[in-house]
């Protein structure tokens, strides 16, 4: 059976860790030096001890809060066993600074322990490649929220066309085009970097561009309130439901269904409070302009015009 750091280096291979050339000046970190593992041999993972005080967060963390009870239990692990698994970092821009890449939660153990130092693995990535890093390990999480998911594949989508801009505003207009291009032609005949961003979003996600387009975006959507609550973890559903109140009321329901963390009430019980609360759902015509509004916003698809022309039809027989 393989041992406990031979597991681990396993799933390093799996998320970026893995054995890429160094050509970054280390004669000043100590290294750390590797316990035998079975057999007698040891693993080719080469670690350094970094001091806290040269490193920083990296500006592509797209997690917006780490779960206190989760560091402290690390931290108590690490207090009793000691850290298996380094971090890893690049060079920063400041000379003798490091960047972290992945392992913001065992840094913020170790922080919280007050050690003067981390084990890290030193890599050479560029900005794509810290983001893939960053997606491929939390995306194995079972805390990351579907808000962290989207935004760090929008992000990654941004840095590898190369365009400039808010990486939201970039990756929306990349994939509108897309959408003219597929309605235009009738196919995926993409060339750069449209070709690169379908790819990427299938590989990390799973699911096409275009449902990623019309189904994860949207929550770029949402008021500020909200996307700040589905950021903390609140359910995307759970915001919709908030969204098709009043505005004068979606304060108050945010802070019944437990803003700003959580934990979060059910939609069932959100109902309930607003028919206690005497809250009216907004009149259908303001509904209907507002969905006018995000109609303007898209290109339909041939398939989904169709369907709107069925939709239409029913509403307006509907009406008389």
């Amino acid at each position: 059976m393989p041992s406990k750091r031979q597991q681990l280096a396993d799933r390093r291979s799996r998320v970026g860790e893995s054995a890429t050339p160094v050509n970054i000046a280390t004669e000043h970190l100590l290294r750390v030096e590797a316990e035998p593992a079975a057999g007698g041999t040891t693993e080719d993972v080469v670690a350094f001890w970094i001091p806290l005080a040269d490193l920083e967060p990296s500006p592509f963390q797209y997690r917006y809060s780490l779960d206190q009870g989760a560091v402290e239990a690390l931290a108590q692990s690490i207090q009793a066993q000691e850290l298996y698994q380094p971090i890893t970092v690049r060079p920063a821009a400041v000379s003798g600074k490091y960047q972290v890449v992945l392992g913001h939660r065992r840094l913020a153990a170790f922080q919280r322990l007050e050690r003067a130092a981390i084990p890290a693995m030193i890599r050479e990535y560029d900005d794509a490649q810290v983001l893939r890093a960053m997606l491929d390990e939390n995306l194995r999480r079972e805390d990351v929220n579907l808000f962290e998911q989207t935004e760090g594949v929008v992000r990654l989508v941004a840095v590898s066309s190369g365009r400039a801009g808010h990486p939201v505003e970039v990756t929306r207009r990349l994939l509108g085009e897309m959408r003219t291009q597929l309605k235009a032609s009738g196919q995926e005949a993409f060339q750069e970097p449209h070709r690169t961003a379908a790819h990427l979003i299938q590989e990390v996600t799973g699911m096409p561009w275009m449902s990623f387009y019309t189904n994860r975006m949207r929550v770029y959507g949402l008021p500020d309130a909200l996307q700040t609550a589905v950021r903390a973890g609140m359910p995307y559903s759970l915001a919709l439901a908030v969204q098709r109140l009043p505005e004068g009321q979606q304060g108050a329901a945010l802070s019944f269904l437990g803003a700003p963390t959580g934990p979060w009430r059910s939609r069932q019980e959100l109902l309930a409070w607003a028919r206690e609360s005497n809250v009216r759902p907004p009149a259908y015509s303001d509904r209907l302009q507002m969905l006018g509004r995000r109609l303007d916003r898209h290109t339909l698809t041939r398939t989904e015009q169709t369907q709107l022309e069925k939709l239409l039809g029913k509403l307006e027989s509907l009406l008389g």
